[in-house]
């Protein structure tokens, strides 16, 4: 999960106050962590709000797919990465739940040494006056909620054992307010806001001796690997939650999710932003904790695989 935040944070969250980050980070990490309260032992959620779930995370695997192109902004044809990635992920997403964590977990460490490297990189060039608080005035501040709200997507999955989760909220919120305020700090807040992708632009122009270095192909193959993660995460979770209608629809589950995921991908880029903030709160969040109940001895996705 926190592998699969790297990208979409990098992508969006260099357009915002490091302010503002940090209170919707803090908002969202409460919301999340009450989520998790009613899922330690795994759920098994009433059967059409499990539906409506399938939909909402496909069409997040679409709007995540369409997205993951933007970093290789010399590409082409720009179909071509969300389409790989999908298929991809969906190759790691059909082992079950413990395959896509793996991922995740093999990949985590490298995506945050890299991330962590390219802001220190940056910091000589951060201007302190840039860093004053401001009022948000971003028009798309409503992905900010959605991405942060990804974790409460993650807890839809079965857990086999009772752990910590508060502690990967605080990074994840620490992690998201450095990069904003390391982009907002060297591009100026004006620049930065109107910026698509502002933290790319900014890996783009840093100087380290003073000589201007390309690291545009170390930054893309990093959130390029952090959005492999999340298409990971998102068709894992659908693979369960196919398995929990139906015993032996996790595989066909998680391949028909990427197909339609790819069609989504094609004009995703366009879709509406507070729509999907607010689809996650309702879908991921507040539906679960009023109609879920604890699974009990049932097989999960991982038993079918």
């Amino acid at each position: 999960m926190a592998a699969a935040l790297s990208a979409p944070i990098a992508q969006f969250f260099g357009s915002f106050s490091w302010f503002w980050t940090l209170l919707i980070g803090i908002a969202s990490g409460i919301l999340w962590l009450c989520v998790e309260q009613t899922t330690v032992n795994g759920r098994r959620d009433w059967k059409p709000l499990t539906v409506l779930q399938i939909l909402f995370l496909i069409f997040a695997a679409g709007i995540a797919a369409s997205w993951s192109g933007a970093c290789w902004i010399t590409a082409k044809h720009t179909w071509v990465v969300p389409i790989i990635l999908l298929a991809l992920a969906a190759c790691a997403a059909e082992g079950g739940c413990r395959t896509g964590a793996r991922c995740g977990a093999v990949l985590f460490w490298f995506l945050a040494g890299m991330f962590l490297l390219l802001c220190a990189f940056a910091l000589p060039d951060v201007k302190m006056e840039w860093l004053a608080p401001a009022p948000m005035e971003n028009e798309n501040t409503g992905i900010a909620v959605a991405v942060l709200l990804l974790p409460a997507a993650a807890a839809m999955l079965p857990r086999e054992k009772k752990s910590r989760p508060w502690p990967w909220a605080l990074g994840l919120t620490v992690g998201a307010v450095i990069l904003s305020a390391v982009t907002v700090g060297v591009l100026s807040p004006a620049v930065a806001e109107k910026t698509e992708g502002a933290f790319f632009e900014m890996v783009r122009g840093i100087r380290i001796f003073g000589v201007a270095e390309r690291f545009e192909a170390v930054v893309a193959a990093a959130m390029t690997l952090g959005w492999f993660c999340l298409l990971s995460l998102l068709l894992t979770v659908a693979g369960h939650m196919a398995e929990t209608l139906y015993e032996g629809w996790g595989k066909a589950g998680v391949w028909l999710s990427a197909i339609v995921a790819g069609v989504i991908s094609l004009w995703g880029r366009n879709a509406p932003v507070w729509p999907f903030a607010l689809g996650a709160l309702v879908f991921w969040c507040l539906l679960p904790t009023l109609f879920s109940r604890k699974e009990k001895n049932s097989k999960n996705f991982e038993k079918s695989t």
